[in-house]
C-alpha cells in the first residue's frame, strides 16, 4: 500500500525544484526492478509540486489500467479502468479537477502512464512549467527503466556464461578422471546430453585405416554389426575427412554447398534413420584427425550457436582425453613396476657394507654429472667463409690494359701487382722529355761561356720545365703498373679477359678480399639461439686441415630468422683469424659454439625438459 506523504495533504515543504528532481532521478536509478521505480515515480511527483492525486496505468487491451494511486480518492481509482482518450482528462465522478499525464516509454514502446490531479478551487490549474516537471519525472523513469533492463541482460548473460563454464568444467573432470580409453569415450557422449537435446550420439575413432563408432549414448556397449551404426559410422568417416565442424541444420532444406553434398550422399541413410539434422565434430590436434563426436535429431536445427560452440570444446577436450588414453594403452606400467620390484629385492639381498659402498659410488656419480659443468656446444648449420674486407684495384690513370697478373682465388700481397697499362707512348714521351732537358741544360752552359746571361736564364727555365715534364711521365709509367691495396685473395671472376680493353682513370678492374681474418656465418636452430650470446667461442675445422681446430667469436647474432620449408635458423657471423692464411673462402667448414657451461645431467635432460612443457602447453593452453 502507497502511502500520501504529507505534501499531497498540505503541499508544503517542497525543496527547490532542480535539486528535488535530481534527488528524484539518483532514487530512481538505484531501484533494481521496475515495481519498485514505479512507486517512486507515484510517491515523488508530490515533491516537484502540488497534487492531490497521483496515479501508476499501464495499457491494456482496452485502454488503460490503474495499478496504483495515492492521495484523495487513490482508492476509487485503484482497477480502475479508462479509455486511452479519457485516461488523460478528468474522468466520471472527477468533477472540478485538472488533471495531467504524461507517458513512460521502454525501447520505443509505452509502459505506463503517470497522471496526477488536484482541485481547481483550492489549487488552480497546472501550469506549463509543472507540466515540463511532470515530462522530466516520466523522462527519469523511463532512464531507470531501461537501466533496470540492460541490468537484468547482463545479469542474465553472466548467469548463463557461468553456467556454461561450470557445465565444461564439470565436464573437463570428469573426461580426464580416467586413462581407460572406452570409459573415457563413454562419458564424452553421455556428457553431451547436459548441453544438447539430441536423438543420436556416438563418438567413432580412426584406427587401422578405418573409423568406427566405438561409444553410443546411453548404451553400454556397441554393436558393430548394427547396420544403423554401420551407416552412422560412414557418415562420420566423411564428415571426418572435411577436417572441419560440419552442421546440418535441416535435410530437407540445406543451407551450404557442405550440406547439399551431404544430403546427396545420405539423404535416404538419413531419411531411413529418422535424422532430420545433424552436429558433426572432429577430434584433431596438431597430428592430425584421431575420430568424430558426432550428434542426430529427428527435429530441424537442434543446435543453438551457443549449444555449437559448447559442444566443440567437448570435443576439444575429448581430443585430448583420447590422446591421453592412447599414450597411457601403449606405456607397460605393470611390467615397470614389476622389474622396480624386483630391483628392489636385489637390492636389499646385497650385504649393508656393500649397499654402502654401492651408495657412496653412486652419490659421486650424481655429484659428478650434476656438479661438473662445462660449455654447452651448439652446432652450427651451413657455415660458410667469407672475406672479412673487400678493397678495390683501379687506376690512376686511363689506358689500354695489356698485362693481367693474376687470376681469380689468387693470393696477393699488398703492393703486388694486379695489372700493366700499355705504357709505350708515356716511355717515348718520357725519353724525349729527358733528350730536350739536356739539350736546355748544353745550351745554358754555352750561353753562359759567351756571356749571353739572358740566353742563359731562358735556357735554365726551359730545362726546370722539361725535368718536372719528365717526372710527371715518370710517376705514369709507374702509374700504369696497378697494385693491390690489401692483402688478400683476388675475388674478381677472370680478371684476364680484361686484356686489350680500356680502363679510365678509376675504374673498377679488381676486387680483393682481406682474409688475414675471415667471417664465418652460421646457422644455429631456433632452440639453441637462446643460449648463443656475443662473445661466445666459435670452433671450426676445415676438410683441407681436419686435425687442426680454428677458433674465433661471436660477433653478431641476427634478429630475423632465415627460415626454410622444414626448420627455422638465425644466422650468426664470427671472425675468425686466419693465421698463415690456411683458411680460403668457399672452404667446406663445421663449425660449433661454445656457450653457457651445462652439467651432463643438464645436457641429457635439455631435450625431453622441452618435449614434455611442449606437450603439457598444448594440452591445457
Amino acid at each position: 500500500m502507497l502511502e500520501t506523504p504529507r505534501s499531497l495533504e498540505r503541499g508544503e515543504g517542497l525543496a527547490p525544484t532542480g535539486e528535488a528532481l535530481h534527488r528524484i532521478t539518483l532514487s530512481l536509478f538505484e531501484a533494481d526492478d521496475v515495481s519498485t521505480i514505479a512507486g517512486q515515480v507515484v510517491t515523488a511527483v508530490g515533491r516537484l509540486f502540488p497534487v492531490g492525486t497521483s496515479s501508476i496505468w499501464v495499457p491494456s487491451a482496452d485502454g488503460f489500467v490503474c495499478r496504483g494511486a495515492i492521495g484523495q480518492g487513490a482508492d476509487e481509482l485503484k482497477g480502475r479502468r479508462a479509455s486511452a482518450e479519457s485516461v488523460g482528462g478528468p474522468l466520471e465522478g472527477e468533477d472540478g479537477l485538472s488533471v495531467l499525464a504524461a507517458g513512460i516509454a521502454s525501447n520505443g514502446n509505452l509502459v505506463a502512464l503517470l497522471r496526477v490531479s488536484r482541485p481547481l478551487a483550492t489549487e488552480g490549474r497546472f501550469t506549463d512549467a509543472e507540466h515540463d516537471l511532470l515530462r522530466h519525472l516520466s523522462g527519469a523513469a523511463e532512464a531507470a527503466i531501461e537501466n533496470v533492463n540492460r541490468t537484468g541482460a547482463s545479469q542474465r548473460a553472466v548467469a548463463d556464461a557461468t553456467r556454461d563454464l561450470a557445465t565444461i568444467t564439470a565436464m573437463s573432470r570428469e573426461i580426464t578422471a580416467t586413462l581407460d580409453l572406452d570409459r573415457v569415450l563413454r562419458s564424452v557422449v553421455n556428457l553431451a546430453t547436459r548441453m544438447l537435446t539430441f536423438d543420436r550420439g556416438a563418438i567413432a575413432l580412426y584406427e587401422r585405416g578405418a573409423c568406427d563408432i566405438r561409444a553410443v549414448a546411453g548404451a553400454e556397449g556397441v554393436d558393430a554389426k548394427d547396420p544403423t551404426l554401420q551407416d552412422l559410422a560412414v557418415r562420420a568417416a566423411w564428415a571426418a575427412g572435411r577436417g572441419e565442424h560440419f552442421y546440418l541444420s535441416d535435410r530437407s532444406d540445406p543451407a551450404s554447398d557442405a550440406e547439399r553434398t551431404f544430403v546427396q550422399i545420405f539423404g535416404e541413410d538419413l531419411e531411413r534413420d529418422g535424422a532430420s539434422s545433424g552436429l558433426y565434430l572432429p577430434l584433431k590436434d596438431e597430428e592430425g584427425i584421431i575420430g568424430i563426436l558426432l550428434f542426430e535429431a529427428e527435429r530441424v536445427d537442434f543446435a543453438t550457436p551457443r549449444q555449437q560452440e559448447l559442444a566443440e570444446i567437448l570435443a576439444n577436450q575429448a581430443t585430448v582425453a583420447v590422446r591421453n588414453a592412447q599414450l597411457y594403452r601403449h606405456v607397460p606400467m605393470a611390467d615397470a613396476l614389476s622389474a622396480m620390484a624386483a630391483r628392489k629385492e636385489k637390492l636389499f639381498a646385497i650385504p649393508r657394507r656393500r649397499r654402502a659402498a654401492v651408495a657412496v659410488a653412486v652419490l659421486g656419480v650424481i655429484a659428478a654429472l650434476t656438479l661438473i659443468r662445462w660449455p654447452l656446444r651448439v652446432d652450427g648449420v651451413e657455415p660458410v667463409f667469407r672475406p672479412l674486407q673487400r678493397a678495390d684495384v683501379r687506376p690512376t690513370i686511363s689506358g689500354v690494359i695489356d698485362r693481367v697478373f693474376v687470376h681469380e682465388g689468387m693470393v696477393v700481397e699488398r703492393g703486388a701487382p694486379v695489372v700493366h697499362l700499355r705504357d709505350e707512348e708515356l716511355r717515348a714521351q718520357h725519353a724525349a722529355a729527358i733528350a730536350a732537358q739536356s739539350a736546355a741544360d748544353r745550351a745554358a752552359a754555352s750561353a753562359a761561356a759567351r756571356g749571353d746571361a739572358a740566353e742563359e736564364r731562358v735556357q735554365r727555365l726551359r730545362g726546370g720545365v722539361l725535368r718536372r715534364e719528365a717526372d710527371l711521365l715518370d710517376e705514369q709509367i709507374r702509374a700504369a703498373v696497378v697494385r693491390a691495396p690489401v692483402s688478400g685473395v683476388v675475388l674478381t671472376p677472370r680478371p684476364e679477359e680484361r686484356i686489350g680493353t680500356r680502363a679510365a682513370e678509376g675504374d673498377l678492374i679488381a676486387t680483393v678480399g682481406r682474409t688475414d681474418s675471415l667471417e664465418l656465418e652460421l646457422g644455429v636452430d631456433q632452440r639453441d639461439v637462446t643460449r648463443v650470446e656475443v662473445g661466445d667461442e666459435v670452433r671450426v675445422r676445415v676438410d683441407a686441415l681436419p686435425q687442426r681446430t680454428f677458433s674465433g667469436r661471436v660477433v653478431s647474432i641476427a634478429a630475423l630468422a632465415a627460415t626454410d620449408s622444414q626448420e627455422v635458423r638465425f644466422p650468426i657471423r664470427a671472425i675468425v683469424p686466419n693465421e698463415g692464411a690456411l683458411l680460403r673462402p668457399g672452404m667446406v667448414a663445421y663449425a660449433r659454439v661454445l656457450t653457457a657451461p651445462a652439467s651432463v645431467v643438464g645436457r641429457v635432460a635439455r631435450g625431453p625438459a622441452r618435449a614434455i612443457r611442449l606437450l603439457w602447453w598444448r594440452m591445457w593452453s
